[in-house]
């Protein structure tokens, strides 16, 4: 009996001490992987995997933090992009429910009162700065450059793990360049398939030093087979 007790701890003992070598290599290892990452080759390939995807959906958190004020939302959105032009997004945008698909030049906006969808033809509406990035959430992924890169390290392990981008990019977006100022971006990169997961941007207001807009995004579903067609509609109106 007293042997077997025994060998019950020293189990036990064996397996901690397994683990914390397991945990000790993958630290050590994506210690070492950082030591030699090539930051600027790291950034080019994710985001060239990224815009090549025909297919993805994504989450929108954005917001507008003034100190010593309420949080005020610009939109909350799940979507789906299925390239190269049809969109489908919902949930709230400026504090106002909204579900919306766009396929080619004509959106279809539902009426959150009837439940009716209407049509509106013509691609002015998604062009407009008000749906900028929830129609298109790729575009804040371009810049015209990017002087300052950190590898902050690898997030994960066995399962699915991320290497981590701090960046300082110059972007290449009218609406956001007009009204705001030091974009900083953290980027989680799939290390597999060398995709962006998810981006978290910052930046300050040029007209009030006290407020910056934040921006969290999480793409998935990446070359999905994802269906996006129009919805039984009202008579069209044009606009």
């Amino acid at each position: 009996m007293r042997w077997v007790v025994m060998s019950r701890r020293r189990f036990w003992l064996g397996l901690i001490v397994l683990a914390v070598l397991v945990l000790g290599y993958w630290g050590l290892h994506g210690y070492v992987r950082g030591a030699g990452v090539e930051k600027e080759a790291l950034l080019a390939e994710a985001l060239k995997n990224t815009r090549a995807a025909q297919s993805y959906r994504y989450r929108i958190n954005s917001r507008l933090e003034t100190r010593g004020e309420p949080t005020s939302y610009f939109s909350q959105i799940e979507g789906a992009a299925v390239l190269p032009d049809r969109v489908y997004i919902k949930g709230t945008l400026i504090n106002s429910p909204i579900e919306m698909v766009q396929i080619e030049d004509t959106t279809y906006m539902k009426d959150q009162i009837t439940g009716k969808w209407l049509i509106l033809k013509g691609n002015r509406l998604a062009q407009s700065e008000l749906f900028i990035t929830e129609l298109n959430p790729l575009g804040v992924l371009n810049f015209k450059d990017v002087p300052e890169i950190t590898y902050e390290g690898r997030e994960g392990g066995l399962g699915r793990a991320h290497d981590i981008l701090a960046i300082k990019p110059m972007v290449v977006n009218p609406f956001l360049e007009m009204q705001f100022t030091d974009f900083d971006y953290r980027l989680w990169i799939d290390s597999k398939e060398q995709r962006i997961t998810k981006a978290s941007i910052t930046a300050r207001s040029k007209s009030a030093k006290n407020q910056q807009l934040l921006i969290d995004i999480e793409f998935w579903d990446y070359g999905k087979d994802i269906a996006i067609e129009a919805p039984e509609t009202v008579p069209e109106k044009e606009g």
